[in-house]
Protein backbone atom coordinates (compact mmCIF):
# COMPACT_ATOMS: atom_id res chain seq x y z
CA UNK A 1 0.00 0.00 0.00
CA UNK A 2 1.62 3.16 -1.25
CA UNK A 3 1.27 6.73 0.04
CA UNK A 4 1.56 6.28 3.63
CA UNK A 5 3.46 8.99 4.75
CA UNK A 6 5.98 8.34 7.06
CA UNK A 7 6.29 10.17 9.85
CA UNK A 8 9.47 12.24 11.44
CA UNK A 9 9.46 11.58 14.97
CA UNK A 10 10.76 14.83 17.24
CA UNK A 11 10.81 14.33 20.56
CA UNK A 12 8.22 17.18 20.66
CA UNK A 13 5.39 16.37 18.04
CA UNK A 14 2.51 17.63 20.17
CA UNK A 15 2.54 20.07 22.84
CA UNK A 16 0.87 18.23 25.73
CA UNK A 17 -1.08 19.47 28.32
CA UNK A 18 -2.93 17.95 31.91
CA UNK A 19 -6.11 17.59 31.54
CA UNK A 20 -6.56 18.49 35.34
CA UNK A 21 -7.71 21.18 37.73
CA UNK A 22 -5.61 24.10 37.97
CA UNK A 23 -3.71 24.72 41.62
CA UNK A 24 -4.27 27.96 43.72
CA UNK A 25 -2.86 30.82 43.26
CA UNK A 26 -1.04 32.73 39.99
CA UNK A 27 1.95 31.69 37.92
CA UNK A 28 4.62 34.18 37.86
CA UNK A 29 7.51 34.72 35.84
CA UNK A 30 9.75 37.34 36.26
CA UNK A 31 13.61 37.86 34.67
CA UNK A 32 16.65 39.99 33.26
CA UNK A 33 17.27 39.73 29.76
CA UNK A 34 21.12 41.06 28.34
CA UNK A 35 21.59 42.56 24.56
CA UNK A 36 17.70 42.33 24.16
CA UNK A 37 15.99 44.40 21.46
CA UNK A 38 12.45 43.94 21.66
CA UNK A 39 9.63 45.55 23.91
CA UNK A 40 7.75 42.30 24.67
CA UNK A 41 7.70 38.64 24.41
CA UNK A 42 5.33 36.45 23.29
CA UNK A 43 4.19 33.33 25.38
CA UNK A 44 2.47 30.92 23.01
CA UNK A 45 0.23 27.60 24.25
CA UNK A 46 -1.72 25.01 22.09
CA UNK A 47 -4.60 24.15 24.21
CA UNK A 48 -4.65 20.10 24.92
CA UNK A 49 -5.27 18.22 21.51
CA UNK A 50 -6.45 21.71 19.69
CA UNK A 51 -4.92 23.08 16.34
CA UNK A 52 -5.61 26.67 17.68
CA UNK A 53 -2.64 28.37 19.32
CA UNK A 54 -3.29 31.29 22.08
CA UNK A 55 -0.78 34.17 22.38
CA UNK A 56 -0.20 36.50 25.02
CA UNK A 57 2.28 39.35 25.54
CA UNK A 58 5.18 40.40 28.89
CA UNK A 59 5.95 43.18 28.28
CA UNK A 60 10.33 44.27 28.08
CA UNK A 61 11.61 47.12 29.83
CA UNK A 62 14.64 49.44 28.53
CA UNK A 63 17.04 47.37 31.29
CA UNK A 64 15.52 43.90 29.88
CA UNK A 65 13.76 43.21 33.02
CA UNK A 66 9.85 41.63 32.89
CA UNK A 67 7.44 40.59 35.70
CA UNK A 68 4.62 37.96 34.10
CA UNK A 69 1.83 37.52 36.35
CA UNK A 70 -1.14 35.05 35.94
CA UNK A 71 -3.55 32.22 36.99
CA UNK A 72 -4.98 29.31 34.05
CA UNK A 73 -7.20 27.01 33.86
CA UNK A 74 -5.31 24.01 33.47
CA UNK A 75 -1.00 24.28 33.88
CA UNK A 76 0.40 24.16 30.22
CA UNK A 77 3.59 23.41 28.88
CA UNK A 78 4.56 26.66 26.85
CA UNK A 79 7.17 28.67 25.07
CA UNK A 80 8.33 32.49 25.58
CA UNK A 81 9.65 33.67 22.35
CA UNK A 82 11.30 36.88 22.04
CA UNK A 83 11.61 38.23 18.23
CA UNK A 84 13.34 35.71 16.35
CA UNK A 85 16.36 35.80 18.95
CA UNK A 86 14.97 34.13 22.18
CA UNK A 87 13.26 30.85 22.59
CA UNK A 88 12.64 29.58 26.06
CA UNK A 89 10.33 26.10 27.25
CA UNK A 90 8.06 27.36 30.22
CA UNK A 91 5.76 25.65 32.08
CA UNK A 92 2.81 27.75 33.51
CA UNK A 93 2.26 26.13 36.52
CA UNK A 94 -0.54 27.91 39.15
CA UNK A 95 1.25 28.45 42.29
CA UNK A 96 4.96 28.51 41.20
CA UNK A 97 7.45 31.45 40.73
CA UNK A 98 10.22 31.50 38.35
CA UNK A 99 13.10 33.38 37.41
CA UNK A 100 14.29 33.76 33.78
CA UNK A 101 18.48 34.77 33.25
CA UNK A 102 19.58 34.87 29.54
CA UNK A 103 21.35 36.84 26.92
CA UNK A 104 20.18 37.19 23.78
CA UNK A 105 23.36 37.15 22.00
CA UNK A 106 24.37 33.49 23.12
CA UNK A 107 21.24 31.51 21.51
CA UNK A 108 19.87 28.52 23.91
CA UNK A 109 22.34 29.02 26.77
CA UNK A 110 19.78 30.94 29.50
CA UNK A 111 18.76 29.81 33.60
CA UNK A 112 15.52 29.55 34.87
CA UNK A 113 15.45 29.55 38.75
CA UNK A 114 12.94 29.68 41.39
CA UNK A 115 10.16 27.08 41.67
CA UNK A 116 10.51 23.84 39.58
CA UNK A 117 14.54 24.84 38.67
CA UNK A 118 15.62 21.00 38.57
CA UNK A 119 12.42 20.42 36.54
CA UNK A 120 13.95 22.21 33.58
CA UNK A 121 17.19 20.25 33.49
CA UNK A 122 15.23 16.97 33.89
CA UNK A 123 12.75 17.94 30.50
CA UNK A 124 16.07 18.81 28.30
CA UNK A 125 17.58 15.10 29.73
CA UNK A 126 14.28 13.54 28.64
CA UNK A 127 13.53 15.53 25.35
CA UNK A 128 17.71 14.04 24.18
CA UNK A 129 16.26 10.78 25.71
CA UNK A 130 12.98 10.44 23.50
CA UNK A 131 15.14 11.45 19.86
CA UNK A 132 17.96 9.13 20.58
CA UNK A 133 14.96 6.92 20.82
CA UNK A 134 13.08 7.80 17.99
CA UNK A 135 16.31 8.04 15.87
CA UNK A 136 18.08 4.64 16.33
CA UNK A 137 17.53 1.83 14.38
CA UNK A 138 16.02 -1.64 16.47
CA UNK A 139 16.15 -5.50 15.49
CA UNK A 140 12.74 -5.87 16.85
CA UNK A 141 10.06 -4.35 18.37
CA UNK A 142 11.21 -6.44 21.56
CA UNK A 143 14.58 -4.28 21.64
CA UNK A 144 12.75 -1.16 20.81
CA UNK A 145 10.48 -2.20 24.19
CA UNK A 146 13.15 -2.60 26.00
CA UNK A 147 14.47 0.59 25.60
CA UNK A 148 11.40 2.32 26.37
CA UNK A 149 11.12 0.60 29.40
CA UNK A 150 14.47 1.35 30.54
CA UNK A 151 14.09 5.60 30.21
CA UNK A 152 10.38 5.17 31.86
CA UNK A 153 12.63 4.05 34.97
CA UNK A 154 15.28 6.00 34.61
CA UNK A 155 12.88 8.93 33.78
CA UNK A 156 10.66 7.74 37.43
CA UNK A 157 13.35 7.93 39.45
CA UNK A 158 14.47 11.83 38.54
CA UNK A 159 10.96 12.99 38.88
CA UNK A 160 10.83 11.39 42.38
CA UNK A 161 13.07 14.19 43.05
CA UNK A 162 10.70 16.96 41.94
CA UNK A 163 8.09 17.81 44.51
CA UNK A 164 5.62 19.62 41.92
CA UNK A 165 3.26 16.95 41.17
CA UNK A 166 1.31 18.78 38.67
CA UNK A 167 4.75 18.59 36.60
CA UNK A 168 5.31 14.77 37.32
CA UNK A 169 1.71 14.41 36.03
CA UNK A 170 1.63 16.21 32.45
CA UNK A 171 5.92 14.63 31.98
CA UNK A 172 4.76 11.41 32.40
CA UNK A 173 1.79 11.95 30.35
CA UNK A 174 4.38 13.64 27.56
CA UNK A 175 6.02 10.67 27.83
CA UNK A 176 3.88 7.99 27.49
CA UNK A 177 2.14 9.63 24.79
CA UNK A 178 5.45 9.53 22.90
CA UNK A 179 5.91 5.77 23.69
CA UNK A 180 2.59 4.75 21.99
CA UNK A 181 3.81 6.88 19.21
CA UNK A 182 7.15 4.89 18.82
CA UNK A 183 5.09 1.61 19.50
CA UNK A 184 2.66 2.34 16.66
CA UNK A 185 4.80 3.46 14.07
CA UNK A 186 7.33 0.72 14.34
CA UNK A 187 6.51 -0.57 11.15
CA UNK A 188 7.83 2.60 9.80
CA UNK A 189 11.29 1.28 10.91
CA UNK A 190 9.96 -2.37 9.26
CA UNK A 191 9.53 -0.41 5.87
CA UNK A 192 13.03 1.67 6.52
CA UNK A 193 14.69 -2.24 5.85
CA UNK A 194 12.30 -3.52 3.16
CA UNK A 195 10.37 -5.69 5.41
CA UNK A 196 6.76 -6.52 5.56
CA UNK A 197 4.68 -5.23 8.15
CA UNK A 198 3.32 -8.40 9.43
CA UNK A 199 7.08 -9.77 10.23
CA UNK A 200 7.58 -9.31 13.98
CA UNK A 201 5.70 -11.46 16.15
CA UNK A 202 5.74 -9.05 19.06
CA UNK A 203 4.60 -5.79 17.41
CA UNK A 204 1.89 -7.92 15.44
CA UNK A 205 0.57 -8.73 18.98
CA UNK A 206 1.08 -5.43 20.87
CA UNK A 207 -1.61 -4.11 17.52
CA UNK A 208 -4.21 -6.46 17.33
CA UNK A 209 -4.25 -6.77 20.77
CA UNK A 210 -2.83 -4.12 23.10
CA UNK A 211 -2.74 -0.82 21.75
CA UNK A 212 -5.80 1.39 22.39
CA UNK A 213 -5.66 4.37 19.75
CA UNK A 214 -9.51 4.82 19.84
CA UNK A 215 -9.84 8.21 21.81
CA UNK A 216 -9.99 11.41 21.08
CA UNK A 217 -6.48 12.11 21.86
CA UNK A 218 -4.97 9.50 19.68
CA UNK A 219 -6.93 10.97 16.83
CA UNK A 220 -5.72 13.84 17.41
CA UNK A 221 -2.32 13.42 17.16
CA UNK A 222 -3.07 11.01 13.99
CA UNK A 223 -1.93 7.75 15.44
CA UNK A 224 -5.41 6.50 14.38
CA UNK A 225 -4.85 7.23 10.49
CA UNK A 226 -1.09 5.78 11.69
CA UNK A 227 -2.74 2.56 13.30
CA UNK A 228 -5.08 1.78 10.60
CA UNK A 229 -2.11 2.22 7.79
CA UNK A 230 -0.82 -0.45 9.69
CA UNK A 231 -4.02 -2.54 9.27
CA UNK A 232 -3.85 -2.26 5.65
CA UNK A 233 -0.76 -2.93 5.60
CA UNK A 234 -0.22 -6.07 7.46
CA UNK A 235 -3.55 -7.66 5.51
CA UNK A 236 -1.47 -7.15 2.47
CA UNK A 237 1.44 -8.54 4.17
CA UNK A 238 -0.95 -11.60 4.73
CA UNK A 239 -2.63 -12.11 1.20
CA UNK A 240 -5.42 -9.84 1.72
CA UNK A 241 -6.49 -8.42 -1.26
CA UNK A 242 -8.72 -5.77 0.22
CA UNK A 243 -7.09 -4.03 2.81
CA UNK A 244 -9.31 -0.86 3.17
CA UNK A 245 -12.29 -2.83 3.85
CA UNK A 246 -10.38 -4.50 6.28
CA UNK A 247 -9.39 -1.01 7.79
CA UNK A 248 -13.01 -0.51 7.95
CA UNK A 249 -13.90 -2.91 9.42
CA UNK A 250 -11.29 -2.37 12.15
CA UNK A 251 -12.13 1.40 12.54
CA UNK A 252 -16.20 -0.31 13.27
CA UNK A 253 -14.87 -2.74 15.70
CA UNK A 254 -12.62 -1.12 18.01
CA UNK A 255 -13.99 2.54 17.74
CA UNK A 256 -17.28 2.57 19.74
CA UNK A 257 -17.46 6.82 19.73
CA UNK A 258 -20.04 7.59 16.63
CA UNK A 259 -18.08 11.12 15.56
CA UNK A 260 -14.36 9.40 15.83
CA UNK A 261 -15.47 6.14 13.67
CA UNK A 262 -17.34 8.48 11.16
CA UNK A 263 -14.15 10.71 11.01
CA UNK A 264 -12.01 7.92 11.00
CA UNK A 265 -13.64 6.11 7.61
CA UNK A 266 -13.73 9.86 6.17
CA UNK A 267 -9.84 9.68 6.53
CA UNK A 268 -9.56 5.66 5.31
CA UNK A 269 -11.46 7.03 2.01
CA UNK A 270 -9.69 9.85 1.46
CA UNK A 271 -6.38 7.69 0.95
CA UNK A 272 -7.62 5.33 -0.96
CA UNK A 273 -9.18 7.92 -3.47
CA UNK A 274 -6.74 10.05 -2.95
CA UNK A 275 -3.75 7.96 -5.16
CA UNK A 276 -3.51 4.33 -6.23
CA UNK A 277 -4.94 2.86 -9.14
CA UNK A 278 -7.16 1.13 -6.92
CA UNK A 279 -10.07 0.67 -9.58
CA UNK A 280 -10.81 -2.69 -9.21
CA UNK A 281 -11.72 -2.51 -5.29
CA UNK A 282 -13.11 0.80 -5.83
CA UNK A 283 -17.28 -0.14 -6.41
CA UNK A 284 -16.83 -2.36 -3.28
CA UNK A 285 -15.65 0.28 -1.35
CA UNK A 286 -17.69 2.53 -2.22
CA UNK A 287 -20.91 0.44 -1.67
CA UNK A 288 -19.49 -0.33 1.64
CA UNK A 289 -18.70 3.14 3.01
CA UNK A 290 -22.46 4.37 1.75
CA UNK A 291 -23.83 2.13 4.25
CA UNK A 292 -21.30 3.54 7.25
CA UNK A 293 -21.70 6.85 6.00
CA UNK A 294 -25.60 7.74 7.15
CA UNK A 295 -24.79 11.55 6.75
CA UNK A 296 -26.09 13.46 3.43
CA UNK A 297 -23.70 15.44 3.19
CA UNK A 298 -20.69 12.85 3.50
CA UNK A 299 -22.77 10.63 1.12
CA UNK A 300 -22.84 13.21 -1.53
CA UNK A 301 -19.07 13.72 -0.99
CA UNK A 302 -18.50 9.90 -1.21
CA UNK A 303 -20.89 9.88 -4.71
CA UNK A 304 -18.30 12.91 -5.92
CA UNK A 305 -15.05 11.62 -4.88
CA UNK A 306 -16.08 7.77 -6.07
CA UNK A 307 -17.28 9.60 -9.57
CA UNK A 308 -13.55 11.43 -10.15
CA UNK A 309 -11.63 8.46 -9.20
CA UNK A 310 -13.21 5.92 -11.64
CA UNK A 311 -13.24 8.88 -14.49
CA UNK A 312 -9.17 8.36 -13.14
CA UNK A 313 -8.85 4.78 -14.33
CA UNK A 314 -6.17 3.22 -16.24
CA UNK A 315 -7.17 3.46 -20.20
CA UNK A 316 -9.73 6.38 -19.25
CA UNK A 317 -9.48 9.22 -21.10
CA UNK A 318 -7.12 12.24 -19.34
CA UNK A 319 -9.48 15.33 -18.28
CA UNK A 320 -8.26 18.10 -19.75
CA UNK A 321 -7.87 21.18 -18.65
CA UNK A 322 -6.60 24.70 -18.40
CA UNK A 323 -3.02 26.09 -17.20
CA UNK A 324 -0.59 28.68 -17.58
CA UNK A 325 3.05 29.19 -18.31
CA UNK A 326 5.61 31.56 -16.77
CA UNK A 327 4.91 34.21 -19.39
CA UNK A 328 1.21 33.86 -18.61
CA UNK A 329 0.12 32.36 -21.56
CA UNK A 330 -2.90 30.26 -20.96
CA UNK A 331 -2.82 26.39 -22.80
CA UNK A 332 -4.39 23.10 -22.28
CA UNK A 333 -3.12 19.66 -21.43
CA UNK A 334 -4.39 18.26 -24.48
CA UNK A 335 -2.71 20.84 -26.76
CA UNK A 336 0.43 18.11 -25.76
CA UNK A 337 -1.19 15.08 -26.25
CA UNK A 338 1.05 13.49 -29.89
CA UNK A 339 3.67 12.29 -27.12
CA UNK A 340 3.88 10.06 -23.79
CA UNK A 341 3.46 13.28 -20.87
CA UNK A 342 5.17 12.29 -17.11
CA UNK A 343 3.57 14.94 -15.10
CA UNK A 344 4.55 16.49 -12.06
CA UNK A 345 2.68 17.64 -9.63
CA UNK A 346 4.69 19.92 -7.01
CA UNK A 347 4.97 23.03 -5.11
CA UNK A 348 7.96 25.53 -4.10
CA UNK A 349 7.10 25.11 -0.21
CA UNK A 350 6.98 21.10 -0.35
CA UNK A 351 10.42 20.12 0.66
CA UNK A 352 9.68 16.20 -0.64
CA UNK A 353 8.80 17.72 -4.08
CA UNK A 354 11.95 20.04 -4.70
CA UNK A 355 14.07 17.01 -3.33
CA UNK A 356 12.63 15.27 -6.29
CA UNK A 357 13.67 17.99 -8.48
CA UNK A 358 17.77 16.79 -9.32
CA UNK A 359 16.45 13.58 -10.33
CA UNK A 360 13.74 15.15 -12.93
CA UNK A 361 16.51 17.12 -14.89
CA UNK A 362 18.70 13.91 -14.77
CA UNK A 363 15.64 12.19 -16.14
CA UNK A 364 14.94 15.12 -18.77
CA UNK A 365 18.51 14.91 -19.99
CA UNK A 366 18.26 11.54 -20.54
CA UNK A 367 15.41 11.81 -22.77
CA UNK A 368 16.38 15.32 -24.25
CA UNK A 369 16.50 13.70 -27.31
CA UNK A 370 13.39 11.05 -27.39
CA UNK A 371 10.94 12.37 -29.43
CA UNK A 372 8.29 9.98 -27.64
CA UNK A 373 8.20 11.59 -24.20
CA UNK A 374 7.48 14.98 -22.45
CA UNK A 375 8.25 15.99 -18.95
CA UNK A 376 5.66 18.27 -17.75
CA UNK A 377 5.74 19.92 -14.41
CA UNK A 378 2.29 21.82 -13.05
CA UNK A 379 2.98 23.57 -9.76
CA UNK A 380 -0.01 24.27 -7.08
CA UNK A 381 1.78 27.55 -5.51
CA UNK A 382 -1.00 29.95 -4.92
CA UNK A 383 1.91 32.67 -4.74
CA UNK A 384 2.36 33.43 -8.89
CA UNK A 385 6.03 35.16 -7.72
CA UNK A 386 7.26 32.43 -5.47
CA UNK A 387 7.02 29.89 -8.11
CA UNK A 388 8.43 32.77 -11.22
CA UNK A 389 11.22 32.96 -8.71
CA UNK A 390 12.13 28.92 -8.08
CA UNK A 391 12.23 28.89 -11.81
CA UNK A 392 14.30 31.68 -12.69
CA UNK A 393 17.02 30.30 -10.03
CA UNK A 394 16.69 26.62 -10.73
CA UNK A 395 16.18 27.00 -14.93
CA UNK A 396 14.80 23.68 -15.63
CA UNK A 397 14.78 22.29 -19.46
CA UNK A 398 11.08 21.06 -19.61
CA UNK A 399 7.87 22.45 -19.58
CA UNK A 400 6.39 24.32 -16.54
CA UNK A 401 2.92 25.00 -15.93
CA UNK A 402 0.95 26.92 -13.11
CA UNK A 403 -2.32 24.96 -12.54
CA UNK A 404 -5.74 26.38 -12.76
CA UNK A 405 -7.91 23.25 -11.34
CA UNK A 406 -5.61 20.42 -11.67
CA UNK A 407 -5.49 19.41 -8.50
CA UNK A 408 -9.02 18.79 -8.10
CA UNK A 409 -9.71 17.89 -11.37
CA UNK A 410 -7.24 14.97 -10.85
CA UNK A 411 -8.24 14.41 -6.81
CA UNK A 412 -4.63 15.03 -5.55
CA UNK A 413 -5.08 15.34 -1.88
CA UNK A 414 -1.12 14.91 -1.11
CA UNK A 415 2.32 16.21 -3.63
CA UNK A 416 4.23 15.05 -5.12
CA UNK A 417 2.54 13.43 -7.35
CA UNK A 418 3.79 11.63 -10.69
CA UNK A 419 1.12 11.28 -13.60
CA UNK A 420 1.63 9.07 -16.64
CA UNK A 421 -0.55 9.87 -20.10
CA UNK A 422 -0.22 7.51 -23.39
CA UNK A 423 0.21 9.58 -26.34
CA UNK A 424 -3.37 9.85 -27.55
CA UNK A 425 -4.30 11.37 -24.24
CA UNK A 426 -5.32 8.46 -22.22
CA UNK A 427 -4.44 7.80 -18.38
CA UNK A 428 -1.63 4.66 -18.07
CA UNK A 429 -1.38 5.59 -14.51
CA UNK A 430 -2.29 8.63 -11.73
CA UNK A 431 -0.01 7.41 -9.39
CA UNK A 432 3.28 7.22 -11.57
CA UNK A 433 6.68 6.27 -9.93
CA UNK A 434 8.67 8.98 -8.40
CA UNK A 435 12.02 10.09 -10.45
CA UNK A 436 14.14 8.89 -7.64
CA UNK A 437 13.05 5.64 -8.30
CA UNK A 438 15.92 3.63 -9.02
CA UNK A 439 13.79 2.21 -11.97
CA UNK A 440 12.48 4.85 -13.20
CA UNK A 441 14.31 4.56 -16.71
CA UNK A 442 13.54 1.21 -17.12
CA UNK A 443 9.82 1.60 -16.20
CA UNK A 444 9.73 4.47 -18.22
CA UNK A 445 10.94 2.81 -21.58
CA UNK A 446 8.30 -0.09 -21.18
CA UNK A 447 5.66 1.98 -21.33
CA UNK A 448 7.32 4.18 -24.31
CA UNK A 449 7.10 0.87 -26.29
Amino acid sequence: MKNVIKLTIIACVVVLLAACASNSGEYVLTGKLQNCNSTYGVIRTTPSFSDETKWDTVRIAADGSFRYVRSFDEPLFSFMVIGDRGFFQLFLINGTTKTLEADLNVPGNYRMGGDLENAYAFQKKQGAALSQISEATYTSFEEMQQAISALRDSAEKELATISNETFCRISRQEMESMFLLYRTTFYDRLRDRNMPANVDADYNRYMLDDCDIATSENLANGLLSYYLAWCGLYREANGGNDPFQYQMDVACEKIKDTTLRTNAILAILRDFFGGEDKHGEAEAVYAKANKLLSDSMRQAWLREVYTTFMKLRPGAPAIDCEWSDVQGKTSRLSDLFGKVLYIDVWATWCGPCCAEIPYLEKLAEHYKNDARLDIVSVSVDADRGAWEDKLAKDKPRWKQFLQGNFTSLYNINGIPRFILLDKTGKIITVDAPRPSDPEIISWLDEKLK
